[in-house]
């Protein structure tokens, strides 16, 4: 299975210190030029751990009018993202920004969340646990409301 990164994902599942998850359930993870660049801009949070792992998975959008139509409604990483997953002929596209979820979506693409990566490892038997990096990501930047939080962990089986 092939998998297109967009850029929150990749923080918050390197805050984790899980991005290796990715390698293990998919065959190929794709991270768009223009993600790249944002996820491993010094200053950036988790800039240099993405920056290493993401070594030989950062590809270029090849289709340029379909990348052009796309940014119309969306910013240049999630329409490199789209763009790709559209190219690769991917499974899935990691995003979780709310706008280009709906986005993807709608145009029938498959869409995983960093929440959804880790209930699918728990599921593969990758991690016991999931409410450790739920209460990782609840103490950064990172914003899960408290409804989706107890969501996940019931979907996990967590209390």
């Amino acid at each position: 299975m092939i998998i297109v990164c967009y850029a929150s994902p990749l923080i918050a599942l390197s805050l984790c210190n899980k991005l290796e998850l990715l390698d293990t359930l998919f065959k190929e993870v794709v991270i768009p030029e223009w993600v790249y660049q944002e996820v491993s801009r010094e200053g950036k949070a988790e800039a240099g751990k993405i920056a290493v792992w993401a070594q030989g998975k950062v590809q270029r959008v090849r289709k340029q009018p379909l990348f052009q139509a796309i940014n119309l409604s969306l910013d240049a990483g999630e329409s490199e993202a789209i763009t790709l997953y559209w190219e690769k002929a991917a499974d899935f596209l990691l995003i979780d920004e709310q706008r280009g979820r709906r986005i993807a979506a709608q145009n029938g693409i498959r869409i995983i969340g960093t929440l959804g990566i880790l209930l699918l490892a728990k599921e593969k038997g990758l991690v016991d646990v999931i409410k450790p990096f739920l209460d990782q990501l609840w103490a950064s930047p990172i914003r899960i409301s408290d409804s989706l939080y107890q969501d996940i962990l019931k979907l996990a089986g967590e209390k």
